[in-house]
């Protein structure tokens, strides 16, 4: 009997370490995305608004379409808030899809037409940036 207490024991340290392991493995993937993402939304503002200093993230959220939401606002004004999208149809990368208020953010933006504006891809082509450094793959599952 005490063998099978014994081996039960040693079978659920295992299985502990495993689940502490896989765990860990995920936080740091989701953590690497988010950080990458958020380097791809601080890149597009640098290189697109007048005056633009820092960037600050007050939500990240998956949407129902697999894409993601990232709230957050510009130079430690909460009255210049940004919305960005992150599209899975763009392989889950921030591309420069933002919603803005046109007298806040909107004020800020050198070229007015969207189509003036710079991607992050454009601009890690331009400046010849690593393009590795500037994407990363979301984690399978993004709620814990």
């Amino acid at each position: 009997m005490r063998n099978k207490n014994k081996i039960f024991v040693l079978i659920s340290i295992i299985v502990i370490l495993l689940l502490v392991g896989l765990y860990l493995s995920h936080k740091n993937k989701k953590d690497t995305y988010f950080e990458t993402q958020k380097d791809r939304i601080d890149l597009y503002f640098k290189y697109n608004l007048k005056d633009y200093h820092t960037l600050k993230i007050t939500k990240f959220e998956q949407n129902p379409m697999g894409g993601f939401f990232v709230d957050g606002y510009i130079n430690n004004d909460k009255t210049l808030e940004f919305e960005a999208y992150i599209s899975s149809a763009d392989n889950h990368q921030f591309t420069g899809d933002v919603g803005y208020d046109t007298d806040g953010v909107g004020k800020l933006f050198k070229e007015k037409n969207a189509k003036d504006k710079l991607t992050p891809n454009d601009i890690i082509k331009k400046e010849n940036l690593n393009k590795k450094d500037y994407e990363a793959d979301p984690p399978l599952i993004w709620g814990f």
